[in-house]
C-alpha cells in the first residue's frame, strides 16, 4: 500500500502581520496533493493542523476544499485527523471546520474519545464521515490525535485496547517527542518502544521540523514529514528534506515487517534569504535613526539581488542607544520590504547589545525585561526632549505609560485606569486632564 503522509498544513497562517500571503500554505498543500495522484498513493494521510486555527474566514475553508478535491477525483481516501489547532481545546467536543470537510466528503476524521474506562473505539461511519477506526486493503488506520498532556497514557491505552490479529496497523498521532514537546505533551523512547508492539506505521504530526524514528534493526516505522510551508520564517533553517513522506506498507503484516520503505520528501516554498547589519553607527542618531538603518538595509537586500518574491530575516547586531533611536520591528521590516520590493522583511534584534543614556553615560541593559528596557527607553527620550511641564517628571511619566501600557494589553476597562492614575505620582494637572478624558 502506498501511503502518503503530511501534517501541520496550518491552512490561514498569517506572517508578518499578514503580509505574506496566506495563499503559501494551499499551495503547498495543493503540491502535496500533485505528487499523491502523480504517484498513484492508495491512501493520503493528514496528521494534524490542516487549519492554523479553529477559528478560520470563508477564503480558507474554500483553500482546503479546492486543494483536497483532485484527491477525491482520483479516488483516493483522505484519513485525518485533528491538531491543537484544528481544535478549541483537548477535551472539547464542539465541531470543528475539520469536521466540516468530513462531511462534505473530502476527508475521513478520525478520532478516539475517552470516557473514565478509556478510549472508545468505534468503527468509521461513512454517513458522518468519522470513527475511530477505519480499515483499507488490509491495513487498519487508528485516529489518536492530539492528546495534549495525557499523550503518552492515552496513546498506549488506544494501542492496548487495538485487536490482536494480523492486520498492519497505521496510527495518526498529532505530538512529538518530549525533549521537543514543552507542555508535557511529548513521547519518550520507551513509549515508542511499547507502541511498536501493536503499530506498524506511526503518522506523526505537531513538530514541524523532519524526524524519522527507527527500530532496532535500523527500519524507519514512525515519521513526522515536517510542515510542507515555513510557518514561521526561522523554519527555513531547518536542514534537510521536509514536507511529506512516502511510505510503502506491507498489509496484514507483523509490525516489525510493516514499513518495506519510507522517505521523507522535499516541498518547495516561498523563498527565505539571511542578511545581517551592524547598526552600531547609528546608535547615537536622535532623530531619523530608523530612517538612516532602513536605508542601510535596503541598500545591503538590493545588494545580494534578493528575489522580489522572497522574504527577508534581517538580524541586528552592534551596538544601539534605545534612549536615542527607537526601533519598531513590524513597521521597521514592512517600511523596507516596501523600499527594497521583497515579499517580506522580519526583523531580529536578538543580537543587539541595548542601552540607554548620553553619550559617556551609557547604561546597560544586560538582564532587565522588555518591560524595564522600554520604560528607560522612554525616560531618556523625555529627558532629551521633556515636554512643558514634565522636566523633572521623566521618571514618572515613564514608568506610567509602562503600567498603562500593561493594563492595556490585558483588556483592562477606564476603571482600572483611573485607579492608576491615582496612586501615580504624575503632575497633578496632567493627572486631571486624563482623567477628564476617561470621563
Amino acid at each position: 500500500m502506498r501511503i502518503l503522509h503530511c501534517a501541520d498544513i496550518h491552512l490561514g497562517r498569517k506572517r508578518l502581520n499578514g503580509r505574506l500571503p496566506d495563499a503559501d500554505f494551499a499551495a503547498a498543500l495543493g503540491h502535496v496533493v500533485s505528487r499523491a495522484v502523480e504517484w498513484k498513493a492508495h491512501v493520503f494521510l493528514i496528521a494534524g493542523d490542516l487549519y492554523d486555527t479553529p477559528q478560520i474566514p470563508p477564503p480558507v475553508l474554500r483553500q482546503a476544499a479546492e486543494a483536497l478535491a483532485p484527491l477525491k477525483k482520483a479516488k483516493i481516501p483522505v484519513i485525518a485527523i485533528e491538531g491543537n489547532h484544528d481544535r478549541q481545546g483537548v477535551g472539547t467536543q464542539s465541531p470543528t471546520w475539520v469536521r466540516y470537510l468530513a462531511e462534505d466528503g473530502l476527508l475521513k476524521l478520525l478520532t478516539t474519545p475517552f470516557t473514565a474506562q478509556g478510549p472508545v473505539l468505534t468503527p468509521y461511519d461513512a454517513h458522518t464521515g468519522m470513527g475511530s477506526l477505519l480499515e483499507l486493503g488490509g491495513v487498519r488506520f487508528v485516529g489518536a490525535g492530539y492528546l495534549g498532556a495525557g499523550t503518552e497514557r492515552k496513546a498506549l491505552a488506544i494501542a492496548k485496547a487495538l485487536p490482536a490479529d494480523s492486520k498492519s496497523t497505521v496510527m495518526l498521532l498529532h505530538a512529538g517527542p518530549e525533549y521537543f514537546v514543552g507542555e508535557g505533551g511529548g513521547f519518550s523512547k520507551e513509549t515508542l518502544a511499547a507502541l511498536r508492539e501493536k503499530i506498524g506505521y506511526l503518522a506523526l504530526g505537531h513538530i514541524h521540523r523532519p524526524m524519522q524514528h527507527n527500530d532496532e534493526s535500523g527500519r524507519p516505522w514512525a515519521i513526522n514529514p515536517g510542515s510542507p510551508e515555513n510557518c514561521r520564517l526561522d523554519e527555513a533553517d531547518i536542514k534537510g528534506p521536509r514536507g511529506w513522506a512516502e511510505i510503502d506498507l506491507e498489509p496484514n503484516a507483523l509490525p516489525g515487517l510493516a514499513v518495506l520503505h519510507a522517505e521523507i520528501r522535499d516541498c518547495p516554498r516561498r523563498p527565505v534569504v539571511r542578511l545581517e547589519l551592524d547598526v552600531s553607527n547609528f546608535g547615537n542618531k536622535l532623530k531619523e535613526g530608523a530612517e538612516a538603518i532602513a536605508a542601510a538595509a535596503v541598500k545591503s537586500i538590493e545588494a545580494k539581488n534578493v528575489a522580489p518574491e522572497s522574504a527577508v530575516r534581517l538580524f541586528l547586531s552592534g551596538d544601539l542607544n534605545i534612549g536615542r533611536i527607537s526601533l519598531e520591528p513590524l513597521s521597521l521590516g514592512a517600511s523596507i520590504a516596501d523600499k527594497a520590493k521583497v515579499a517580506g522583511v522580519e526583523i531580529d534584534l536578538g543580537g543587539l547589545k541595548l542601552f540607554t543614556g548620553r553619550p559617556g553615560e551609557r547604561r546597560s541593559t544586560d538582564g532587565l525585561s522588555t518591560a524595564e528596557i522600554e520604560r528607560l527607553a522612554i525616560e531618556e527620550v523625555l529627558r532629551a526632549r521633556p515636554p512643558a511641564g514634565l522636566e523633572e517628571h521623566a521618571a514618572d511619566v515613564a514608568t506610567f505609560y509602562a503600567k498603562l501600557k500593561d493594563l492595556v494589553a490585558r483588556g483592562a476597562g477606564p476603571d482600572a485606569v483611573l485607579e492608576l492614575l491615582e496612586s501615580s505620582h504624575l503632575p497633578a494637572a496632567m493627572a486631571k486632564d486624563l482623567e477628564k478624558s476617561l470621563l
